[in-house]
């Protein structure tokens, strides 16, 4: 589920950056910057004041797609460690004597 922050948080976060982008200090126009996550909620990151920041649209995309990344590789090394493999993705080829082989996508 995702974590939101709250209005007081917004408003506090919005005060503390006095209408400039927390990332490169940029100008935010009504309706043109978001709220984000300092620590990624999926890291286990708060929903308080500590971890929000004002970011222009062009900054937030920029975090954002790193997140993802980092986000997306945490889930397969915690996947790998647990031993939990992902279902085959080739389910049928041929063998040495030309006949095909089919398999389920369960290993």
């Amino acid at each position: 589920m995702r974590a939101e922050f709250d209005k007081k948080t917004k408003l506090a976060a919005f005060r503390r950056a006095m209408g400039r982008c927390e990332g490169c200090s940029g100008l935010l126009m009504p309706g043109k910057f978001h709220y984000d996550h300092r620590n990624p909620a999926a890291f286990e990151g708060s929903n308080g004041l500590e971890n929000c920041q004002c970011l222009c649209i062009g900054c937030h995309g920029g975090k954002t797609v790193r997140d993802v990344a980092a986000i997306a590789k945490s889930s397969r090394v915690a996947y790998r460690a647990a031993g939990i493999r992902p279902d085959r993705t080739l389910r049928a080829w041929r063998g040495f004597d030309g006949r095909p082989i089919y398999k389920s996508r369960q290993r």
